[in-house]
């Protein structure tokens, strides 16, 4: 298949909304709906044409009685929609499509399904043609990283729910998927810079606004503390439904009641945070100072974000800023970069690691050589392992691991701040990155 032509393909959505019926003769191909095999659902697979390109395909199925609604994804690019017209038979759908942009333009399809996997051939005209195959669910995608696609706008914040849904904050807006990332819904299109879940309710900051929702984002109310300003560097993280934090600049605000009332602690932090994690205990930030000579910093609150203790970081192993913080435990990782030294001075990748509540903090060493600027930003502890996410402006996108090391390069992606680990549990993560291209690009990592 000829690039420019898929060029064109991969830039469309196939949302294929299907009306297909079972055989109407009597016959022995007369299925009634219960005899059909369950479609329903997500379907992960590749696409290859006849002269060997390839690349993902997503085909999400709504199936309901004796009929079946399909889009079809090359690539998760959106530009056009095409229908599919076909018919659901026992163990197969055949049918066409046609583009609602050129109804002359159409797509001979045939796609036969055995349990949990969908095998097909698409036929658009007599020069472009291929196969795709297809298995159910996100969790029999292929080992290693995943590209899941691309959203439009600035990611600010990004998190895992405890009912499964993963949300991003953007600059457009906010984006939700059941599936991990292979398909979102824009769920609000206020430009969010942080949010958080608890318990089912999302918590989030907004152009000089704190907001609560309890339906999944599709309403909000207003919970702004007295004075609150803001702004794009302000991180909300709560402990549970009613125990939360506004880290704002050096201030530090605490709710108890669920944002009812807050309790503001002003000047506090010895720097701007640029990350926050919170246990069932205590607080913690991590960023940096402006203006100072290895500024990096992180510090933790037993009381409530009220005092501080100061982790001895900075001048002792010349951080100058931080931007990721993970607590695990005893356990803290943090991930930023170094004081640049001079031109040639590329490696400016900072990872410290402690197992004693950040008496003691070991330096981790990276095997390779970066040949551009490099430096660390979101990190993550699962399973033991240890994580940690590259970002620089240009060249891949990288992630480290530890225990055992091992390294892992997304070819095609550059990342920048900020960008977000994901622990989706059994070993499998999400990664969702700003990218050089100015779009935000969601990968899925499965582990075995």
């Amino acid at each position: 298949m000829k690039r420019a032509f898929f060029g064109y393909l991969l830039f469309a959505a196939m949302i294929l909304g299907t009306s297909c019926k079972k055989k109407q003769d009597g016959g022995a191909n007369n299925n009634p709906p219960e005899q059909i095999a369950d479609i329903h659902g997500d379907w992960v697979g590749k696409w290859q044409s006849d002269v060997g390109d390839t690349g993902t395909v997503h085909l999400k199925i709504n199936q309901v009685s004796d009929s079946v609604d399909i889009s079809v994804i090359f690539d998760s690019m959106y530009t056009d929609t095409f229908i599919m017209i076909g018919r659901l038979d026992k163990d197969h759908i055949s049918g066409y499509a046609y583009s609602t942009h050129n109804d002359t333009f159409k797509c001979i399809f045939s796609l036969t399904y055995d349990n949990d996997t969908l095998t097909g051939t698409y036929n658009f005209d007599i020069h472009h043609k291929g196969s795709w195959w297809a298995v159910k669910g996100t969790h029999l995608v292929e080992i290693g990283w995943n590209y899941f696609g691309s959203l439009s706008g600035y990611l600010n914040d990004a998190f895992y729910s405890s009912d499964g849904m993963l949300y991003l904050a953007s600059t457009l807006g906010l984006y939700a998927s059941l599936d991990y990332g292979i398909t979102f819904e824009l769920v609000d299109t206020t430009g969010f810079y942080s949010m958080c879940d608890a318990d089912g309710t999302i918590y989030a900051t907004a152009f000089g606004k704190v907001l609560k929702s309890d339906d999944g984002g599709n309403t909000w109310q207003d919970i702004t503390p007295s004075g609150f300003q803001g702004g794009s560097g302000t991180m909300i993280r709560f402990r549970s439904r009613d125990e939360g934090f506004i880290v704002s600049g050096d201030d530090v605000y605490y709710t108890s009641d669920g944002g009812n009332n807050w309790t503001v602690n002003e000047n506090v932090l010895p720097g701007l945070s640029k990350s926050v994690y919170v246990t069932s205990s205590s607080v913690y930030v991590a960023g940096y100072i402006p203006g100072q000579t290895y500024g990096g910093f992180a510090a933790v609150s037993g009381d409530n974000g009220a005092t501080w203790t100061q982790f001895d970081i900075g001048s002792t192993y010349e951080v100058d800023e931080l931007w990721g913080i993970y607590v695990d435990g005893d356990k803290i990782l943090l991930g930023g970069k170094k004081y640049k030294s001079g031109t040639d001075d590329h490696d400016l990748r900072i990872l410290l690691y402690s197992e004693d509540g950040g008496n003691t903090f070991e330096k981790k060493t990276f095997q390779t050589v970066p040949e551009h600027d490099e430096w660390i930003g979101p990190v993550m502890i699962s399973q033991g392992r240890l994580y940690a996410a590259n970002v620089y402006p240009s060249g891949d996108l990288i992630v480290y691991s530890f225990n055992p090391d091992r390294v892992d390069t997304i070819k095609g992606f550059s990342g920048s701040t900020p960008s977000r680990m994901l622990d989706y549990g059994n070993g499998n993560m999400g990664l969702v990155a700003n990218t050089a291209s100015g779009d935000i690009a969601v990968f899925y990592y499965r582990s075995n």
